[in-house]
């Protein structure tokens, strides 16, 4: 994601980068409604709060999708060049903030070594860095993709194929989720299979086939978006039902599993609705997509500090947090914790550039000083030289 302000060209914006800012909001305002859940506690809260909490349950998928759709048009890339590239821009930021987070919140209680490995290895520092462990593993598995690709570029007729066997084996990963992981209170560890890439890689697959049948995908979502949305509706119904099954006076958000078919097919409606959308709005040359791409640039590193940016709102509005009616209190935390996420990050990019460009101005006139010095030194003994051959030319000629 490259571009630095709102002033850049409109056709320059893509569909990925507008669904990545709206997973992003998403990330901000699941983090957001676990919060208010500890603060608002009659009936009619919980059920608003498990509604929208279902509602932007569609994060993980829409990035996996996007971010897939983006390296499925990636061709001859050096594979350890890429994964270097990767690895400094989305596992260094994640560590850095990892860091931050367990020492200023501690949420896992980190006190051994051996939970600080697993803190950073599964991504428990806090709530929302799973993400970035379960959405590197898609760009280690470049070669598996572009393989894909080319896979599907042989005969259109694969996708038929691929998409098969997806569902086949997702299905299966999706029964053995729902039977063996979630809600097991003697193997509680299996629940965190959801950070492995595979348990979301029908999203993948879908991205991959979007990508590479562009112009079709297209065509087809055109075509089927506004029946999307009934079908969206009635499975939203059947996902907040589901939800609130598992009791009101015990509502736990985590019961809105991605791992599980209704939730599956709601989130696969939801990315035809989204794309069918960005897809308009590009074609319409809106005022907004400037918008869209300045924030894109910075969309990662922004849902990164969300956490640290969600708890300084809470701590900002103090005492007075629970007492704000429920509506204006999440139109007022979503503003200011976006606002303070992509604020943060903004802040520490300066600054790293100033602290960057001191330390490049200083090595430049470190070497300029050597530069110089030498060419002194040599000035110097060259003018020796010419001396000394002076000096034994009128000998010579005494001689």
């Amino acid at each position: 994601m490259s571009s630095t302000s709102p002033a850049m060209r409109v056709s320059e914006t893509t569909e990925p980068e507008i669904m990545k800012t709206l997973a992003v909001s998403a990330v901000i305002w699941q983090l957001m409604l676990n919060v208010m859940l500890l603060h608002y506690q009659t009936t009619a809260q919980k059920i608003e709060i498990g509604i929208l909490y279902d509602l932007v349950k569609f994060s993980a998928p829409m990035f996996i999708f996007a971010i897939a759709f983006d390296l499925a048009k990636l061709r001859d890339t050096h594979y350890s060049h890429y994964v270097w590239h990767k690895t400094k821009e989305i596992i260094g930021p994640y560590l850095a903030w990892t860091v931050v987070y367990m020492i200023v919140f501690n949420i896992g209680n980190y006190s051994t070594i051996w939970n600080i490995f697993k803190g950073v290895v599964l991504g428990g520092a806090a709530p929302q860095l799973w993400y970035t462990i379960m959405m590197f593993q898609i760009h280690l598995l470049l070669p598996l993709l572009t393989g894909l690709v080319l896979f599907l570029l042989k005969n259109k007729k694969n996708i038929i194929s691929v998409m098969i066997i997806t569902v086949v084996v997702y299905a299966a990963l999706i029964v053995w989720y729902s039977i063996y992981a979630f809600h097991n209170t003697q193997h509680p560890g299996l629940i965190q299979w959801d950070r492995l890439l595979f348990m979301f890689g029908i999203y993948a697959v879908l991205g991959v086939i979007a990508s590479t049948y562009n112009q079709q995908w297209r065509a087809l979502v055109e075509r089927i978006r506004w029946w999307a949305l009934p079908v969206a509706g009635l499975l939203f119904i059947l996902v907040n039902h589901e939800l609130f099954s598992f009791g009101l006076d015990t509502l736990n958000l985590a019961d809105a599993s991605y791992l599980k078919w209704s939730m599956v097919l709601f989130n696969i409606a939801l990315i035809i609705i989204v794309y069918g959308c960005t897809v308009s709005l590009i074609k319409s040359g809106s005022k907004t997509l400037p918008y869209f791409k300045f924030i894109a640039k910075y969309a990662f590193r922004a849902y990164l500090a969300s956490y640290f940016a969600l708890r300084l709102t809470v701590a900002l509005i103090g005492d007075y947090f629970s007492d704000i009616p429920l509506g204006l209190n999440l139109i007022m935390t979503f503003g200011v914790t976006a606002f303070l996420s992509f604020a943060i990050v903004y802040i520490v990019e300066w600054i790293c550039k100033k602290i960057m460009a001191l330390f490049r101005r200083s090595a430049s006139t470190s070497s300029h000083q050597t530069t110089t010095q030498g060419e002194g030194a040599s000035s110097e003994a060259l003018a020796k030289n010419s001396i000394v051959n002076s000096r034994n030319t009128s000998a010579a000629r005494d001689k």
